[in-house]
């Protein structure tokens, strides 16, 4: 054994004398150390950043190259990676001496070629293999997901401000699944000034490439060579790219391209048919739902059956390693752990609606990109989720099964977020749009009504709030409640309004009652406030109101002058009323009193009377859109300002002269008994 060892050895280090790869073991994992493959075409860093390129005087990062390769001819799937960036704050030293390479032994193999440090001009070798880790980080765990990603972690020594790093490694290997579906993309811009970006990609020959590009992506140069195709995207100098965030999916600001063969979405679905085959029968359980399901009173109701079942009863855990990362498991494996990730799910369901003669396909699609993906060059790894497409008479429904308890029917749910979908269907082969649902009475949004009664000697304050959820609002706080004790959720509540109007007693616990079948939500809470009126001179009392039910929804972004498109909120009505009844005798010092706002997205009304004995307040914000266009992003900020501006109000009273009175005696009163006291404790 030993001598066998030390020839191994010895065979490992006269490779390497020649040049050869070098392999490393850490555990179950390996990874090579080697020349860099013949197909790269090495870039050269310039000795000084250019005085004229963007980021001369940056004073954060600067990225000298950003080089990707990848050779795909004859099934190589090899891609190439040279990086070299450089710190320029003394602060982020730390995070420039450390280096991550993500890759997926299954079916992938790292080779790492270089690590190079360049310091006043002079370049040092820092590839040090013994020092290099291995580890299976599992980072999407705790989002219920496994993929098998390894990461190698390269941590440098004494690393300075001004060293340039570069690095440089391979990854050979694809999945097999993705039978030649995959494609190469590039980022061309950073939140960092960037020196060189280059995207090089070599194909076989006959195969014709296609290129998607976005904000001003690079030129792609084609060449075909004797044994292939050459597809080169080289950028300029690139000044820091500014991320507004809080874009729609569909969005996103970068400089972009994808390079993939020229195909059509009908190769998408001939590839993704045969993962899914028809299933002619279920187990023994499953089949006895369908029994139950078939006297159901009409096709909806037993489609949202199947839905229910699925989405309740098997939870969300992703296994996404090997062919498990597109090709599902089958539908009675699923149901016998009772777990799968979204294709999983989706076959499951797609199986029961089949056998109770509903159409129903799986279809792919993008929550990263959304609609995008229709523009992108067809390819299956555009795609990161599968949801399900099911025809109910003259209606396609949306269905994601993943979602856990939701209310009403199926389809209700608003999917539009998702944008466009390609259905694996036989004879498939065109993107979808996914257009939000007509919801007929299963409307979206929040109301919430609080009544403040004062009691006997106004000074305590009965507070009753009700709270009704509806559609996709009701669909989250069902979630959210389902996962949190009723004491903690009494406590989280009684502490929302302490925080706003001082001491309570908590009446009652909140009380929930869900219509499941008609997706409204409702939550009463009752409340005995102490002393929730504040006093402004002896004859005035005012209280302080908020429609928080609105605060998320009017939140501002982060940055306010953009012109990029801007996700807003979900579409539906929030509403937040208010009203105090008056002691007798009291008078409200304000009236009547009115305010509109509005943009392209939403209408706005803020409507204050005092009629009756009541004072009433009442938000309404009807949004009408999920999004808002670049151009009328500034505009519409304008007008989300001055709502913001107005949710929060207070309300002052006058009470009559003899009331005022006895207040004032209370209040001498209250203030003897506190000097009194002060001068026991004494």
């Amino acid at each position: 054994m030993g001598r066998n060892l030390w020839l191994w050895t010895s065979l490992l280090l006269a490779g390497a004398a020649q040049g050869a790869v070098v392999e490393h073991q850490r555990g179950e994992y390996r990874f090579g150390t080697g020349p860099v493959p013949d197909f790269v075409e090495r870039a050269e860093l310039p000795a000084q950043w250019p005085a004229d390129a963007p980021g001369a005087d940056d004073e954060r990062w600067r990225y000298w190259l950003h080089d990707l390769q990848s050779d795909r001819r004859g099934g190589r799937d090899a891609l190439f990676v040279d990086y070299a960036y450089e710190a320029r704050g003394a602060s982020l030293v730390g995070e420039a001496g450390r280096f991550q390479i993500s890759f997926n032994p299954e079916y992938q193999q790292l080779q790492i070629h270089d690590v190079e440090l360049r310091r006043d001009g002079a370049w040092h070798d820092r590839l040090d293999a013994d020092r290099i880790s291995l580890a299976r980080r599992e980072d999407g765990f705790e989002q219920d997901l496994a993929d098998g990603i390894v990461t190698a972690l390269i941590v440098l020594d004494d690393v300075r401000r001004n060293d340039v790093i570069r690095v440089a490694y391979s990854i050979t290997g694809s999945n097999p699944v993705l039978a030649g579906q995959g494609s190469d993309w590039m980022r061309f811009g950073w939140q960092n000034p960037t020196l060189r970006s280059r995207l090089r990609v070599l194909m076989d020959p006959g195969t014709k490439p296609r290129i998607h590009r976005e904000n001003g992506a690079p030129e792609p140069v084609v060449r075909e060579r004797p044994d292939g195709f050459e597809v080169v995207l080289d950028a300029p100098p690139q000044p820091v790219i500014v991320d507004d965030q809080q874009y729609p999916a569909w969005y996103q600001p970068y400089p972009l391209a994808q390079v993939a063969r020229d195909q059509g979405w009908k190769q998408v679905v001939d590839w993704a048919l045969p993962l899914y085959p028809r299933v002619d029968r279920l187990p023994d359980e499953l089949e006895a739902k369908l029994q139950e399901w078939r006297a159901l009173r009409d096709e909806r109701a037993r489609i949202t059956a199947a839905v229910r079942l699925v989405q309740d009863e098997v939870r969300y855990f992703g296994v996404e390693m090997g062919e498990n990362t597109h090709r599902p498991t089958a539908p009675a494996e699923t149901w016998r752990r009772r777990y799968g990730d979204c294709k999983d799910k989706v076959y499951l369901l797609v199986s029961l609606l089949g056998r109770m003669d509903i159409r129903a396909v799986p279809a792919l699609v993008s929550t990263s990109r959304g609609k995008a993906v229709s523009a992108f060059v067809p390819s299956a790894s555009v795609f990161n989720h599968v949801i399900a497409r099911i025809e109910s008479g003259r209606e396609v429904l949306w269905v994601d099964p993943t979602i856990t308890l939701q209310g009403g029917t199926a389809g209700a749910y608003d999917l539009s977020a998702y944008g466009a979908a390609l259905a694996i269907a036989p004879g498939g082969g065109r993107i979808e749009s996914i257009e939000a649902p007509d919801r007929g009475r299963e409307r979206n949004g929040i109301t919430v009504v609080e009544r403040y009664v004062p009691q006997a000697d106004a000074r305590e304050v009965r507070l009753d709030v009700e709270t009704v959820y509806r559609g996709d609002s009701a669909d989250q706080r069902r979630r959210s409640f389902a996962n949190e004790r009723g004491d903690d959720l009494s406590r989280r509540y009684a502490d929302y309004y302490r925080r706003r109007l001082g001491e309570l007693e908590v009446l009652a616990a909140p009380q929930l009652r869900d219509d499941r079948e008609d997706n409204a939500l409702t939550v009463t809470e009752r409340y005995l406030l102490k002393a929730p009126f504040d006093d402004e001179g002896v004859s005035v009392k005012a209280l302080g109101v908020f429609a928080d039910t609105l605060q998320e929804i009017s939140r501002l972004p982060t940055s306010m002058a953009r012109t990029a498109p801007l996700a807003y909120a979900a579409p539906g009505r929030y509403r937040h009323e208010i009203e105090v009844a008056m002691p007798e005798r009291w008078t409200a010092t304000f009236g009547k009193e009115q305010q509109r706002v509005s943009s392209k997205a939403f209408e706005y009304a803020r409507d204050v009377d005092v009629a009756d004995g009541h004072a009433r307040v009442v938000y309404q914000l009807d949004v009408s859109q999920s999004e808002v266009a670049g151009g009328d992003a500034a505009g519409h900020l304008e007008q989300v300002r001055r709502l913001q501006d107005g949710l929060s109000a207070t309300l002052r009273f006058r009470m009559p002269a003899g009331v005022a009175a006895d207040e004032r005696q209370r209040r001498l009163q209250q203030l003897l008994r506190n000097a009194i006291d002060e001068g026991t404790d004494k």
